[in-house]
């Protein structure tokens, strides 16, 4: 069987590593299936040395979003048919060509969030409100489409009217062979990983750091994300009128995945800020580190980890700082890091990618 992947709108993050997740252990597992990939030299050269499938791009799909969605719509169809592809899995959302039967994944949040929208410029929000018209289109013209939680299915449901046929996977996660976790570092380090977004709240985080050390507690904040122009300066501002903070906040920037490893291994407490998610795959790999973790009160964040005041609201700075300090408490980290390592085994490529099949099967 021969399965078109159009990853027109994949570039990085959860999206490209689920897609080569997917790709590599279908192939490993299923000799029989082999895959046409129509993406991007950046998605195609992650399987360039991979038999079993073949890519295909163009100058149109290295362009930006909007060029990649018109080499979609007149292109995809010819090449899935030329290649006798029995199916199509768009893991992008967004599904434009006439080819059929396709199967669609939903994996962006913020389109269907009017009030984190609100927060963005003006071009920025024309851009999400024509990003959830093309992915209703998309879900309704489906043969199936993928959620990654149920709390996802249930919000874009009120938004598509009409009965689709869906199902919720997760996303796996690389499984460890155990608990790296280690409440024993000399610095108390909180760790928060994300890019520079309005939705993320990385200055609240900061401020209520800022605070806690001036207040006296002895902890130190590593910020990991692409930076932006808004909350990255007031910070940098903020760190120039205080020498003193310089040894204890470290704002690194954007990483290759990596080496993420060694600050997930340092780690004393992992914080997730953000408010509008699916489903968090940074959020998956501190599980599967057994890194105790707070986050804020809202779903599906508030699905995925257990535990007494690790919730707070992103939106409030002293409410997350009364969360960090409610966990400054080793005895208690250690049996959060033994219960989110636990939790991190439900998440399994094998389960994931196992399940997507046999939903492809059901209905093709």
């Amino acid at each position: 069987m021969i399965i078109g992947i159009d990853a027109s709108n994949i570039r990085t993050g959860g999206g490209k590593k689920q897609l080569e997740e997917f790709v590599n252990y279908t192939i490993n597992n299923n000799k029989h299936i082999s895959f046409i990939v129509v993406s991007n030299k950046t998605i195609n050269s992650l399987f360039k040395n991979t038999k079993a499938v073949k890519c295909i791009t163009n100058k149109l799909l290295n362009s930006n979003s909007f060029f990649s969605l018109i080499s979609q719509f007149l292109m995809s169809g010819y090449y899935f048919k030329k290649n006798k592809c029995r199916l199509v899995f768009a893991p992008g959302g967004i599904f434009l060509s006439s080819f059929r039967p396709f199967f669609t994944m939903s994996q962006n949040m913020l389109p269907f969030d009017s009030k984190e929208i609100k927060n963005f410029s003006f071009n920025k929000r024309i851009k999400f409100r024509l990003i959830k018209i093309l992915q209703l289109i998309s879900f309704k013209n489906s043969n199936g489409v993928i959620f990654l939680t149920e709390y996802a299915r249930s919000v874009v449901k009120e938004s598509i009217r009409k009965k689709i046929n869906s199902i919720v996977i997760p996303h796996g996660i690389e499984q460890k062979e155990f608990n790296t976790y280690s409440n024993q570092n000399l610095i108390f380090n909180i760790l928060y990983v994300s890019d520079f977004l309005p939705y993320k709240h990385n200055l609240n985080v900061f401020r209520a750091v800022v605070e806690l050390i001036s207040e006296g507690l002895d902890i130190h904040l590593t910020l990991i994300g692409k930076k932006d122009n808004s909350q990255y300066p007031i910070m940098k501002e903020e760190l120039s009128k205080n020498p003193n903070l310089t040894n204890k906040i470290n704002i690194v920037g954007q990483i290759p995945p990596k080496q993420m490893a060694k600050y997930y291994q340092k780690a004393s407490l992992f914080l997730f800020a953000s408010s509008c998610e699916n489903l968090p795959f940074i959020i998956l790999e501190a599980l599967s580190y057994g890194l105790p973790i707070i986050t804020t009160n809202k779903s599906p964040m508030k699905d995925l980890v257990y535990g007494d005041q690790i919730f707070f609201d992103s939106y409030n700075k002293d409410d997350i700082k009364e969360i960090i300090r409610q966990n400054f408490d080793k005895e208690k980290l250690q049996q959060l890091s033994i219960n989110n390592y636990r939790l991190s085994k439900k998440y399994t490529w094998k389960n994931n990618i196992n399940k997507t099949l046999n939903f492809f099967n059901s209905y093709s």
